[in-house]
């Protein structure tokens, strides 16, 4: 029963003091301007299913994996950008970065697709 009381308050604790550090705009307004926005965009919210080794693998195309981009990168562009805008598969629309500017979203995509060539 202590073990399962413990548990309980650890998840709530470490629950709470997530959701009280977890404030996008303010982090996007950090790093507006810098030379690292789309590297720090794609870190805090692209990497959990883009990683190379992602915590949420679903198929979607991996940094530091070419051949999963090829494709992607042979259609249209305005297809890619719809795609980040829209949604696309299990990605929600601005890739679950709504507070993003389009321009933080290009630079996104900029540092996803830049290793597989483009």
């Amino acid at each position: 029963m202590r073990k399962a009381l413990g548990l309980a308050l650890s998840c709530l604790l470490s629950t709470g003091a997530s959701a009280a550090h977890h404030h996008p705009q303010a982090f996007l307004d950090e790093i507006r301007g810098t030379q690292r926005e789309g590297q720090e965009i794609v870190k805090h919210f692209c990497s959990t299913c883009h990683a190379a080794h992602p915590l949420i693998p679903i198929g979607a195309p991996r940094m530091g994996h070419p051949d999963d981009w090829r494709a992607r990168l042979k259609q249209d562009p305005k297809l890619l950008w719809l795609h980040t805008t829209e949604g696309f598969h299990a990605m929600p629309a601005r890739g679950g970065c709504f507070e993003c500017s389009d321009e933080q979203l290009k630079k996104a995509i900029l540092v996803l697709t830049d290793e597989a060539g483009k």
